[in-house]
């Protein structure tokens, strides 16, 4: 509300004033003017609560315990937190391998991390 708030404040008012000079009343400003000046703030607004929205996984560790009922942002919080089991387990089936490539816990959350944030 304060980042709508500052951003309104800060169109300028002689915009306001010759709208009503011409006859136009409070909705018709709003709508005509006010409201088509403030989109940049709504989409700013509109991203803001989608990646709150996003990074909310919290209600669903607290609240589901159904494994199949998990959120892909609970199970990306699990594979963080278990980057060095899946690390190790990687690496132990990787090692028979001629090519072997070691997988480390950082490799593992940062590709969390960009699996999270790409969508």
């Amino acid at each position: 509300m304060i980042l709508i708030k500052t951003y309104m404040e800060s169109l300028p008012i002689s915009m306001e004033e010759s709208a009503r000079i011409d006859g136009a009343g409070y909705f018709r400003i709003f709508r005509s003017i006010i409201f088509p000046l403030c989109k940049p703030i709504v989409a700013t607004i509109a991203i803001y609560a989608a990646v709150a929205q996003w990074n909310n996984w919290t209600d669903n560790y607290f609240l589901v315990n159904d494994e199949n009922l998990q959120t892909m942002q609970m199970i990306l919080y699990n594979y963080i937190n278990q980057a060095q089991n899946v690390a190790n387990v990687s690496s132990q089936t990787m090692a028979d391998t001629a090519n072997a490539v070691k997988i480390t816990p950082m490799a593992i959350k940062m590709c969390i991390t960009v699996i999270a944030t790409v969508p």
